[in-house]
């Protein structure tokens, strides 16, 4: 027997008494703000342009974790060019819904040195942790730093910018597609946003 995703969803809305892990145990108070047919279409046509734009350039995508693993994954598999992928683990949030100060975890895995580089991430608000990422890409001897994320929120005076944005959305706190809540709903296909916050 087959159960389609929305039937899955439905069903956790309403079975908060069996819980799936240590967090949260049922979807939160939330709206969809982008459902699953938007967001896959947002990111077909960012992918356009990438292939466009680095077909030949051999780029290194890195996947700024957790949150942008799902779209690095939603784009390496539209590119079309061949490319590199590696990762950087930094942090603001933890388990909180404001951003602190940044936490570097894990470096970039790879060698940036002469390379265009594409960080990808899920959400860009306040541009501190792209700001940094890219700075620490032109140490590391990057020729060409850009950056991919699936959503930019609307906040007055970002500190950095993307160069490829899939989706903007009022300054709500997200989750889905690789933002969380909590550490949990990652893997929502759709993107949601929390009521009251």
């Amino acid at each position: 027997m087959t159960t389609s995703s929305s039937n899955l969803l439905d069903s956790s809305k309403s079975s908060a008494s069996s819980p799936k892990s240590p967090g949260l145990t049922s979807l939160p108070a939330s709206d969809v703000v982008f459902d699953k047919a938007t967001v896959e279409k947002a990111i077909d046509q960012l992918a356009v342009r990438l292939n466009v734009d680095l077909h030949n350039a051999n780029p290194i995508f890195v996947a700024v974790l957790h949150g942008g693993l799902p779209f690095t994954a939603d784009l390496m598999m539209r590119f079309q060019g061949c490319c590199e992928l590696a990762y950087v683990h930094v942090g603001r949030y933890g388990h909180g819904t404001t951003g602190g100060e940044l936490t570097w975890h894990v470096e970039p895995t790879a060698d940036l040195t002469g390379r265009t580089v594409v960080y990808v991430d899920d959400v860009l608000d306040r541009g501190e942790t792209l700001a940094a990422l890219r700075t620490r890409a032109q140490e590391l001897g990057a020729k060409q730093v850009l950056a991919a994320v699936l959503v930019r929120k609307a906040v007055d005076d970002c500190a950095s910018h993307a160069d490829y944005i899939a989706l903007e959305s009022p300054n709500l706190f997200l989750f889905g597609h690789g933002m969380d809540i909590d550490g949990q709903w990652r893997n929502l296909p759709e993107i949601r946003a929390v009521h009251g916050a």
